[in-house]
């Protein structure tokens, strides 16, 4: 089994997204998968310019930037994988604009002039189901505690599955990121942290021998680093003890800046 990880963090193979990838990729490993990282950051992907040379006869599925750029070699190495990773960071309550950009491109991969259902009932047009119908596993990664954070990304994502019949076997979701303990060991008083880290390497075990992540393990991966006592929103609301949060949560997003880890 081939899976591919394509990371669309800025901070490249030094953020928090990189790091639950290599968590995962030790138990897929372990099971036998053979596993690669892509880092977009790292690459050029020219954005879409919806020029149409690609839907012309002459240039039919030809882009105006295959072999100017790397978006053809990120869509081969897709064609080749079995499960693919979507991981982004939430920029402005959306995905990475370089995940964006890549995603975008898909359309030299198809005619669009070509109308069919999808197996969800969708009314869609013509893609490259050798691309676009691989199962996938976002993974979503934020600093901020909310679970509102990062809707948009998982909404796209469902939208996605039903318009291409990718298969969406699982859903990493990792909030107050800045807040592991990326040097947690089975051995370490981080617990959480440890929890959380030994949960992605069993769910990169489940990918290769169950084709998905269980929702036990899902759920082992998504639990929260802190847990607000059930008092607190409403406490906010009506203006009581905000003014200490907001000062609490301000001297730990300037630590967590300080790690740089994003």
């Amino acid at each position: 089994m081939r899976i591919l990880a394509i990371n669309s963090s800025f901070r490249g193979s030094k953020g928090v997204s990189a790091f639950l990838i290599d968590k995962l990729f030790i138990g897929a490993i372990e099971k036998g998968a053979e596993c690669e990282t892509i880092h977009l950051a790292e690459l050029q992907i020219n954005h879409c310019i919806d020029c149409q040379l690609c839907q012309t006869p002459k240039h039919l599925l030809k882009c105006t930037f295959d072999e100017k750029d790397n978006a053809s070699f990120v869509f081969r190495k897709m064609r080749e994988a079995d499960l693919i990773i979507f991981a982004t960071p939430v920029y402005v309550l959306g995905m990475s604009s370089l995940l964006k950009t890549l995603f975008e491109r898909f359309y030299s991969t198809a005619k669009v002039g070509e109308f069919h259902f999808t197996k969800s009932g969708m009314f869609f047009h013509h893609g490259d189901q050798s691309l676009t119908q691989k199962p996938f596993v976002p993974l979503v990664v934020y600093d901020n505690l909310e679970t509102e954070m990062p809707k948009n990304i998982i909404s796209y994502f469902k939208t996605y599955s039903k318009f291409t019949d990718a298969e969406l076997v699982g859903t990493l979701i990792r909030k107050s990121a800045g807040m592991l303990d990326v040097s947690a060991s089975p051995t370490s008083n981080h617990t959480i942290s440890d929890s959380i880290f030994q949960a992605y390497v069993q769910a990169g075990r489940e990918l290769v021998t169950q084709k998905k992540i269980s929702k036990l393990t899902e759920k082992k991966a998504n639990q929260p680093i802190i847990r607000l006592p059930f008092f607190v929103k409403p406490m906010l609301k009506l203006g009581i003890g905000k003014e200490q949060i907001e000062k609490g949560h301000a001297r730990m997003m300037k630590s967590v800046m300080k790690r740089d880890k994003f």
